[in-house]
């Protein structure tokens, strides 16, 4: 009995239908080929068998891991520190950033992206410890908790192509002969959220379920208490499940191209290469039982063993021992590697040049060769947007049960949409905005500063009394450095 028998059975004890959570199954197979892709394992490339005309031996090929670089780079540059969270006024913003260090959100958020973009699909699980006086069971306090779920331990049950209304988080556990899973069931039921929490004990055929321990059995939520992280790309690998392709699912053909040419490189690089071509006559000795040949070497992996060359010439055979350097291939190898990376930086749509390895470029040239991926990353952003925002929600009301107040009625999102530059010449862009009308003050102090809004505009009145040496003013002409005089 596996975890689809166990929440088909849970199922009918509810009157409820989960077989379509056995759809996940035939998605499996998809996750497991970028999954080797990600970890660098992939059959066939970075496993592999050669022949050198005598047996065949394992070739063990050295990872670049690209489609690790191309999840981890959709990620940070997606929740940069210039990704905020507002609430509805500065206190409440405030709040909720304490929660965020509290519960670790900016690290797993990037962390849940990461996995997402790689294997398709990731969740952001929230959650809360409550503490409660012994004799008046009233609330002394808790703690909010946040939890990223990878995609084997996701279930959907309910659900169209887009939505989700009823998924379970499953955690395994082996106990001697039992297999112990503990499921939680979310579902959205109108504007509330549904949580079952159980155990399910399997034996052989039987499973046996009970509530988990400590552990509240159905509670109900104002808020959906996760978000599916994902990428924003259509999903071509599935019509029946609400859940992504990865973000390298395009770039595959690329991946491995790389891999082999950076393998054929170093190679080249390392041995020069030598090459010594044996007869295959002269890998044997003498005769062994029953007039079978003897091999003379116990490993020919060093050498190619070709077939023996006949010169006849009184009937002599003239055995083959050469060896060959080849050209060293550096320049069309590197030029491979190359253009296998622009082209998996366009096919996941990082933009050309995203990952090339080149020299610096110029902050015009970044501009020219980013725009594309700024457009695309836009993308991501409107679909995570809704996810966060739900999310974010669902942790002002945790923490509000915990006794830590916070109102998550108001919540908006903050991207970094810009090209990023060095940081001096995209302050000059900005104040050059502020000049222009088209960018409050307080709101450069903010983005550069840290402030919050209560706070930049304190320090702007500040500023306008003169108690500032560093002003900063809406014409930038009579701009005071603090150690000199005022430029004019």
């Amino acid at each position: 009995m596996n975890i689809y028998d166990v929440l088909e059975e849970f199922g009918k004890t509810k009157n409820r239908n989960y077989t379509r959570a056995r759809l996940k199954d035939s998605y499996n197979q998809y996750v497991e080929l970028w999954r080797s892709y990600y970890s660098g394992n992939i059959a066939g490339i970075n496993s592999d068998v050669s022949f050198n005309g005598d047996s065949f031996f394992p070739i063990n090929r050295q990872s670049m891991k690209l489609a690790k670089q191309i999840a981890t780079k959709w990620a940070t540059m997606l929740f940069t520190e210039q990704f905020k969270v507002t609430l509805k006024n500065d206190t409440e913003t405030e709040k909720f950033n304490e929660l965020e260090k509290q519960i670790d959100f900016r690290s797993k958020i990037n962390e849940s992206a990461i996995e997402g973009y790689a294997l398709g699909t990731s969740a952001l699980l929230a959650s809360a410890d409550i503490f409660r006086d012994k004799e008046t069971e009233t609330v002394t306090g808790g703690k909010v908790k946040l939890d990223v779920v990878s995609y084997d331990s996701l279930f959907p049950l309910s659900f169209d192509k887009n939505d989700i209304t009823s998924i379970a988080f499953v955690r395994t556990e082996q106990e001697k002969d039992a297999t112990i899973y503990t499921i939680s069931i979310h579902t959205a039921e109108g504007d509330q959220v549904t949580i079952e929490t159980l155990q399910a004990t399997v034996k052989g055929e039987n499973v046996d379920f009970t509530p988990a321990e400590k552990i509240t059995a159905t509670q109900t939520f104002n808020n959906g208490m996760y978000a599916i992280i994902k990428p924003n790309v259509k999903n071509d690998y599935s019509s029946v499940l609400p859940f992504g392709a990865s973000i390298f699912a395009d770039a595959l053909a690329s991946c491995a191209d790389i891999d082999l040419a950076a393998d054929l490189l170093r190679n080249d690089i390392r041995d020069g290469t030598q090459l010594t071509f044996v007869g295959k006559d002269m890998v044997f000795e003498g005769h062994g039982k029953e007039g079978e040949k003897k091999k003379l070497f116990d490993s020919t992996r060093k050498f190619y063993v070709i077939p023996q060359k006949l010169m006849e010439r009184g009937g002599d055979i003239k055995q083959i021992f050469e060896k060959s350097v080849p050209e060293i291939r550096t320049e069309t190898l590197w030029k491979v590697i190359k253009d296998a990376l622009n082209w998996a930086c366009l096919s996941s749509g990082l933009g050309r040049g995203s990952l090339d390895i080149q020299v610096m470029q110029t902050a015009t040239e970044v501009i020219h060769s980013e725009a594309e991926k700024m457009q695309n990353k836009s993308l991501h952003e409107q679909y995570l947007e809704g996810q966060i925002i739900s999310l974010v929600k669902a942790l002002c009301e945790l923490s509000t049960l915990t006794g830590n107040q916070i109102d998550g009625s108001e919540v908006n999102i903050t991207w970094q949409d810009s090209v990023v530059i060095d940081t001096g010449t995209e302050k000059a862009h900005d104040r050059l905005d502020v000049e222009a009308g088209l960018l409050a003050s307080y709101e450069y102090r903010m983005k550069y500063n840290g402030e919050t809004e209560q706070e930049a505009r304190a320090k702007i009145e500040e500023i306008k009394k003169g108690n500032d040496p560093f002003e900063i003013r809406r014409d930038y002409s009579y701009a005071r450095d603090g150690f000199g005089e005022m430029n004019e």
